[in-house]
């Protein structure tokens, strides 16, 4: 009995070892030529190594046409920058359709380097316009790499995604600091309806120069017949009641000189008679 269950725990061992190492990269890239200088890339960076190691990979490999200035970069941060190409599950076309929010976010290989900070080991995928954009989650990012096609899938270990351009992420080769997420917003206080500023009161309680000017004078043109009777002084028993312009009674000389010139008159009409 012992000696047919060994051949059996051999076979089990065997597969299990086999299963750590379902997939080889590099042949299954090699089987597709627009994706030919994209698998040099893995290879040069020694990136394909750790991905065979990994039991579960979703790729999102970049055409030959898109490849842009990444075959210029050094052996360390080409394997940086590739290794956010490398999501840790499998997705394939119709898994990314039954996803519950229109937006998701996924975990890269980079996050495994211990080096990645804010957010720089992890991918947002968005449905739009009927397809899917991949992009960085770092805040700012800009995410317009596009899903064009499902190059090969096995479930539930490799798939291969082809997308439109390589995914930036800021900060895996030095040019510039990883972007930080904005500080948190402060409300602004509320004003207290209580007391007012000084200028405000001066403002409330001081009437306009125009109002000045015009409440003398409208005072002045149209006085009430009330306020002359109740303002006006009542006239003084010895005041003299002519006008201030009228002449001065005359003197008793100047009496006597009148009537002696109207005798004078008088007695010259009697003697022409």
């Amino acid at each position: 009995m012992s000696r047919s269950i060994a051949p059996l725990l051999c076979i089990f061992l065997l597969l299990a070892t086999s299963s750590a190492s379902a997939f080889n990269i590099t042949r299954i890239l090699g089987q597709y030529p627009d994706y030919s200088t994209f698998n040099d890339l893995l290879s040069k960076s020694g990136l394909a190594t750790d991905i065979n190691k990994r039991g579960t990979i979703t790729l999102l490999a970049v055409p030959n046409g898109a490849i842009g200035d990444l075959a210029s970069k050094s052996d360390d941060i080409l394997k940086r920058v590739l290794s956010t190409h490398v999501v840790l599950d499998y997705y394939d076309p119709m898994k990314l359709q039954r996803m519950k929010e229109k937006t998701a976010k996924m975990t890269n290989m980079f996050q495994q380097s211990g080096t990645a900070a804010y957010d720089q080991g992890f991918l947002n995928v968005t449905a739009k316009d009927g397809t899917f954009v991949f992009g960085s989650a770092v805040v700012g990012s800009v995410r317009d790499s596009k899903l064009e096609k499902s190059v090969m899938n096995q479930p539930y270990n490799v798939s291969v995604l082809g997308i439109s351009k390589p995914i930036v992420t800021p900060g895996l080769d030095g040019t510039m600091a990883p972007i930080s997420a904005p500080p948190p917003k402060v409300p602004a206080p509320k004003k207290s309806p209580v007391a007012e500023s000084p200028a405000e009161e001066e403002e409330a309680e001081s009437p306009s120069q125009e109002e000045e000017a015009e409440s003398p004078s409208e005072e002045a043109e149209s006085p009430s017949e009330d306020d002359d009777d109740a303002d006006s002084p009542a006239p003084s028993p010895n005041a003299d009641s002519a006008p201030a312009d009228a002449a001065p009674p005359p003197s008793s000389a100047g009496k006597l000189k009148a009537s002696f010139g109207l005798f004078v008159v008088l007695a010259s009409v009697v003697a022409a008679y």
